[in-house]
């Protein structure tokens, strides 16, 4: 249906109709066509929720209608993948009834339960959302419950408890047990959606050819359990992230993908339907990354890219590792070193201050430059965002505000990996702050995600 030109305009006309019937149905094709930047287009993300809110309340506790209601959790789960639709679930007040749906024994533990527990997953990758299922002691207990229950066989809904209870109740200690080891059980981890498994396949066996140990759960063998994904993360150099709709779609996907970033692991994203584009949260993880697109070029010549980024990059970690020890062991080799970092700083032959415009949407290149040399920031968080404009910036903005935490540890993992220098705290939340009065008034994002912010002037009358 993608396919179909101007399909996705046609439905969004239709989700004006005054009539709520038209108005689900719409919603239900839009949620399998629609994109992040689709999203973003729409006037008030808002009303899609507030169709989908008003429908749960009401069949949740009607008998003859879980049919309805179970369709219903079908179509959110395609919607919740987006970062507007999960903070307006939040707002809109969703979370108690899904948890009802876990809490409470009347809900069809085949059908039901599984489906709210994707949902819920996929809403824990917002702070507010997690924060909120972690203080519901009942709740909690009742996952454990589920993930501890061995004489059950209901293994989709065990699979949905154990990654979500791993997302609220272990992965923040995991991640903060960071090692700085060189050795590996694994050369490689590919993460991938069971949809594009044929070409993955064929990957996984071409590498194995060649002497590369890769970790893939090939048809569940390995009981595709977190907690064996996370292993499996923490011990490869490489991840592969197989992209494409159905990769970005999945909650499982993204939980792996996802602990892969924060372990600041060696991400290599690999295109594995025609012409995808990742975006949301897919797109800022390879952001700035060279994808192998195992579509677009033949087979043996996209595998020989796959090993061209793999052996470029252990060339360059071998390069920095001597580097680093003849600074260790030398000190006026250190300093011979040192020098050059300071002399060809990206501000180097620095434009002046300038004047910046009050609304960040206006701002070029030049005016981020100045930006972040009138803060102090040219060292650190400049580097990371060298090539943007106002729009760019704009939009790291508020991928920090919805999760403040995890951005940071990003950025100071991409500085240290790329620039080998540290990002400070102060650093970040300087950037933070000092960005806020240049922020346009009617900024849904910011607005949605902390308290009321300061405004310029400008923006206002804009």
């Amino acid at each position: 249906m993608k396919t179909i030109p101007n399909l996705i305009p046609m439905l969004l006309q239709m989700t004006d109709v005054q009539q709520d019937e038209t108005q689900l149905n719409t919603y239900r094709c839009l949620g399998k066509l629609m994109s992040e930047a689709d999203i973003k287009t729409m006037a008030s993300p808002s009303k899609i929720t507030g169709v989908y809110v008003k429908f749960l309340t009401n069949t949740i506790d009607d008998p003859k209608k879980q049919g309805r209601f179970y369709s219903i959790l079908l179509s959110l789960k395609n919607f919740v993948q987006h970062d507007q639709v999960k903070i307006e679930l939040i707002k809109q007040n969703a979370l108690p009834l899904l948890i009802r749906c876990i809490i409470e024994i009347e809900f069809d533990p085949i059908k039901i339960k599984p489906i709210v527990l994707e949902v819920l997953l996929a809403l824990s990758f917002n702070n507010d959302a997690s924060s909120i299922l972690r203080q519901n002691t009942n709740f909690m207990t009742t996952i454990r419950n589920l993930v501890n229950n061995i004489h059950s066989n209901k293994s989709n809904l065990q699979r949905a408890a154990e990654t979500l209870l791993w997302k609220l109740d272990k992965e923040i200690e995991a991640i903060t047990k960071l090692t700085n080891s060189k050795l590996h059980k694994y050369d490689i981890m590919i993460s991938y959606s069971h949809s594009d498994r044929q070409l993955c396949y064929q990957i996984h066996e071409r590498l194995v050819q060649d002497g590369f140990s890769v970790w893939i759960d090939r048809d569940n063998m390995h009981g595709a359990t977190m907690i064996a994904m996370a292993e499996a993360i923490e011990n490869s150099e490489f991840v592969l992230i197989c992209m494409s709709d159905t990769y970005k779609q999945s909650v499982y996907c993204q939980s792996e993908a996802h602990y892969a970033f924060e372990r600041r692991c060696h991400l290599i994203p690999l295109i594995m339907k025609p012409c995808y584009k990742p975006d949301g949260w897919l797109g800022i993880m390879v952001s700035g990354k060279i994808y192998v697109d195992f579509v677009k070029l033949e087979f043996s010549l996209a595998y020989e890219k796959l090993k061209k980024e793999i052996n470029q990059y252990r060339q360059l970690n071998m390069n920095y590792s001597m580097v680093k020890s003849k600074e260790n062991n030398h000190q006026d080799i250190s300093s011979i070193i040192s020098k050059p970092v300071e002399e060809t700083s990206i501000l180097s032959g620095r434009p002046s201050i300038i004047e910046l415009p009050h609304c960040i949407t206006q701002w070029t290149n030049n005016h981020v430059q100045s930006f972040f040399r009138t803060n102090g920031l040219d060292n650190t968080m400049f580097l990371l965002c060298s090539q943007l404009d106002g729009h760019r910036l704009l939009e790291l903005y508020d991928i920090c505000m919805i999760n403040r935490e995890s951005m940071y540890q990003s950025l100071k993992g991409e500085l240290a990996d790329v620039h080998h220098r540290p990002l400070p705290i102060s650093d970040y939340l300087t950037f933070l702050h000092e960005i806020k009065p240049y922020l346009p008034l009617m900024h849904t994002t910011s607005q949605s995600v902390s308290s009321s912010l300061p405004s310029s002037r400008v923006c206002k009358l804009m």
